[in-house]
């Protein structure tokens, strides 16, 4: 401890060995003189809504099928455009049935979700097909393939219901 008071006072440090002492003591211990850091803001809590319903599937599914194939506009709509009359035509169906409100990044993020879903059952769709069994109908291949989509058991989505109201 005095090699290091002498190094201290060598470089014209001006330090007891007392000071060094109680300095010592002090550590580990609440400083009262220092304040403790400011608490870190908490986001507030959300409210998470309702899953979406069968209902609100398929006005989603309705509206972007109106929107994109509108033959005025046709493909000269930019992204946020068409997903601002997409958001726009849902909310309108929605809104008399007193569904909750959706933002346009749920109503997106719902539409990747159904997107992805659909795929998955063309692809099993196009399997059945494919297989071209003798005396299946074209409701006989719905069927088949909708049970192989199912299978997966992962989804609570149903595409033959909603391709069913689709086409009617």
């Amino acid at each position: 401890m005095e090699d290091y008071v002498n190094a201290l006072s060598a470089m014209s440090v001006s330090i007891s060995e007392e000071g060094l002492l109680d300095a010592a003591d002090g550590v580990g211990r609440a400083d009262s003189s220092m304040s403790a850091p400011p608490p870190v803001p908490r986001k507030a809590a959300r409210n998470k809504q309702a899953n979406f319903s069968a209902y609100e599937d398929n006005i989603l599914c309705k509206a972007w099928l109106e929107i994109s194939c509108d033959a005025a506009i046709n493909t000269g709509q930019r992204r946020e455009s068409f997903w601002l009359r997409v958001v726009n035509r849902y909310k309108s169906c929605c809104s008399a049935r007193k569904y909750p409100e959706r933002s346009q990044k749920s109503i997106m993020s719902r539409w990747d979700f159904i997107k992805t879903e659909v795929s998955k059952f063309s692809g099993y769709m196009a399997d059945v097909m494919r297989s071209n069994r003798s005396g299946m109908s074209d409701a006989d291949k719905s069927v088949t393939a909708a049970a192989n989509f199912a299978g997966g058991g992962r989804t609570q989505f149903h595409p033959c219901a909603l391709l069913a109201d689709l086409e009617g």
